[in-house]
């Protein structure tokens, strides 16, 4: 979307605040072509996220994912991302009155003035910034819009007398940001003007806000291409990912055993390509010849020559699946959306979903074999892809946000 604007001739910069989390990200907003605004705030969030991010490590965490076979999860939900809030933004700034993150993204809106402020569901900071500067504001989905589905179903309880009174848990937290810069509380502050959705259309929640759709362009960084990977493979050629997280599928014993795995698969036709990272390649040890380790290569470039591929059920992999409209065997573990987008495929059948609980290695071993052997599984990834084509390219919404932002600028 970045690339999109600039190349219309708009003025983009990528603000972000320097977290614990991910300590290239910086670099990598730069190896984009895009330029950088510290926010600052290494040390405060270091503190504040530390309780978030030991209970999303522990082995009881709780996830922000929508189960949709649990009507109730959203409950759930909700207490997770009333700790995310809590932890980015707490109401009582840590070492004294400032808020870096808060302090600087306002300073420098109010500064360079922009004209609209796309933010990340989760960082409604930058809505905050948009209106003390007088900006239009969008949020821009990077998976399924669990927040607006749990604020209307706050608001639906909150509303109904059978439930009494109630509270509202995220107030605590955003009343006092807003009130710093004289600010009141609109709903748009957590949902923005509008919203910039990159899910399928038949897979969104039937929620009654403001959305734009916009095609999913995979961007997995750039680099050389292998010299393996300069022809297409003489057999079908399997990709193993485990996503940027790079957990173990969670099994029975706590653990996928990957060696198993892969020996189950030497005398088939077919190239398994999976990347491990280093503590994976060692407890695997040596690998059949038709299995190739490696440390990571882009999904935009070896999923062109693949017949099919297993993850983890993250949303890049199954967009850039989707993209090239390779087959999929999700075994999803539940962060946000995974759950939801795998059945999707499974039904448009574009891929076969295993459950994390009941994995085994004869019944992954039976379902590869599906997925590369069986032509439905290929029409299945074309029609998805037709889907995909039906939203617009970035660059075909840059005129839409031009006119939004002329309509809801202050």
């Amino acid at each position: 979307m970045a690339w999109a604007l600039q190349a219309a001739g708009h003025e983009v910069v990528m603000a972000a605040s320097e977290a614990p989390v991910d300590p290239n990200l910086f670099k990598n907003i730069a190896s984009a072509g895009l330029t950088a605004v510290s926010l600052g705030g290494k040390e405060e969030l270091a503190e504040s996220l530390a309780p978030a991010l030991a209970a999303a490590n522990s082995p009881n965490r709780r996830t922000a994912a929508i189960d949709p076979d649990d009507e109730d999860s959203w409950r759930t939900c909700q207490a997770m991302l009333t700790v995310l809030f809590n932890a980015h933004y707490p109401p009582e700034p840590a070492g004294g009155d400032r808020r870096p993150v808060v302090d600087s993204l306002v300073e420098f809106a109010r500064d360079w003035r922009p004209d609209l402020v796309l933010w990340d569901p989760l960082a409604p900071t930058g809505a905050v910034a948009a209106r003390a500067c007088g900006a239009a504001h969008a949020r821009l989905l990077f998976g399924m819009d669990n927040v607006g589905l749990v604020r209307s179903k706050m608001r639906e309880e909150r509303e109904d007398p059978a439930s009494g009174p109630t509270e509202d848990p995220w107030m605590p937290w955003l009343e006092p940001m807003l009130e710093r810069y004289g600010l009141d509380f609109t709903e748009e502050t957590l949902l923005g003007q509008w919203t910039l959705d990159l899910t399928a259309a038949r897979m969104s929640y039937p929620l009654d806000l403001s959305y734009v759709p916009v095609r999913w362009i995979p961007y997995n960084g750039g680099g050389s291409l292998p010299k393996w990977l300069h022809t297409r493979p003489e057999r079908s050629r399997v990709v193993f990912t485990l996503g940027q997280t790079r957990r173990l599928f969670d099994g029975p014993q706590g653990g996928f055993p990957l060696r198993e795995f892969f020996d189950s698969l030497s005398d088939l036709d077919l190239e398994m390509v999976a990347t491990l990272n280093s503590d994976q390649l060692a407890a695997v040890g040596t690998l059949p010849d038709n299995v190739r380790a490696i440390g990571y290569v882009p999904l935009n470039q070896i999923l062109p020559t693949s017949s099919a591929v297993i993850h983890h059920g993250g949303g890049g992999t199954s967009g850039a699946c989707v993209a090239f409209q390779v087959p999929q065997l999700i075994v999803p573990i539940p962060l946000w959306d995974e759950n939801i987008v795998a059945r999707y495929i499974h039904r448009r059948g574009a891929g076969l979903v295993v459950d994390p609980a009941e994995m085994d290695v004869d019944g992954m071993r039976k379902d590869l074999v599906r997925l590369i052997t069986e032509p439905s599984f290929r029409t299945g990834a074309r029609d998805l892809y037709q889907g995909m084509l039906a939203a617009p390219a970035p660059k075909d919404v840059v005129p839409v946000l031009e006119r939004l932002v002329t309509e809801h600028r202050g």
